[in-house]
């Protein structure tokens, strides 16, 4: 999988200046053709045009290091952002996290978790200083796509050491509870998934090149286990990658994404299913 054009959006903001230095950072890495796109609500075009334009190319100067195409638009800014990454094609999308903008105690904001769920392309959150990547925490279920997504963020951060983690979710958990499970029942249930699932792990671990260096497997609630693999393991990435076949699927993955999105403490990478 080879990166060959990256995208940065920009508000000009200080984060964002973050991710235009790791998408700068990722484009030399790879000999990538790096674009760096602001976008203009259109209630502030026609007054502010010029100023924008002016910034732009002041904060690209400041942040990228290397030639880029610097690109302006006015529109919406979720779709304009979204439109450009399809009509270019973007490889990568990289974004700033916007914490600032978020519900309370969450690190990313509105239009970065809006724009990461809406896109084909894999979207990079960045939140930390782009220096190159040394721990990669890989979150896979044991799908084909999950494969294609770990090998994604793999060949993105070469020089890493990448952790593959998957937690298994006992279905109905709580609603065993209720119905009178102890927890000593729930804990074997908890046993015997971890157990059926690990060889599909292992096996999807091993036909990753480079082979992860560690490989995790537990059970639990993947929305807080997660973020605290990626605080255990000190992680300045985590991959987030699944198949999501099924609507369930989906939607775990989509609460999956968003609760590491809002509460990992690393930059998070989210890699869909049919990315090519």
């Amino acid at each position: 999988m080879r990166v060959r054009r990256v995208l940065a959006a920009t508000d000009l903001s200080t984060g964002a200046g973050l991710a235009v230095r790791r998408a700068a950072r990722l484009a030399a890495v790879h000999d990538a053709r790096l674009t760096v796109l602001s976008v203009i609500p259109p209630s502030l075009a026609e007054e502010h045009s010029d100023f924008v334009a002016g910034a732009l190319d002041d904060h690209v100067a400041a942040h990228a290091g290397i030639p880029a195409d610097v690109v302006l638009r006015t529109g919406p800014v979720s779709d304009t952002i979204l439109a450009e990454a399809a009509d270019l094609p973007a490889d990568l999308l990289v974004l700033g996290a916007h914490g600032s903008r978020g519900l309370a105690g969450s690190r990313t904001g509105p239009t970065t978790e809006n724009i990461t769920h809406a896109s084909v392309c894999p979207v990079l959150v960045v939140r930390t200083p782009a220096t190159d990547y040394e721990t990669v925490l890989l979150a896979v279920d044991d799908t084909e796509p999950a494969h294609r997504a770990a090998q994604f963020g793999v060949a993105l951060t070469p020089s890493a050491v990448h952790v593959l983690a998957h937690v298994s979710v006992v279905i109905g958990e709580q609603l065993l509870r209720l119905r009178g499970l102890d927890e000593t029942d729930i804990e074997r249930l908890r046993e015997a998934s971890t157990a059926e699932i690990r060889p599909r792990i292992e096996e999807l671990a091993a036909r990753l090149d480079p082979r992860p260096h560690a490989v995790v497997i537990g059970s639990g609630t993947p929305q807080r286990a997660l973020p605290e693999l990626v605080s255990h393991y000190a992680a300045d990435l985590v991959v987030i990658g699944s198949g999501s076949s099924t609507r369930f699927e989906r939607a775990l993955l989509g609460s999956v994404a968003q609760s590491v999105l809002r509460y990992a403490p690393s930059d998070v990478l989210v890699v869909r299913g049919g990315t090519r």
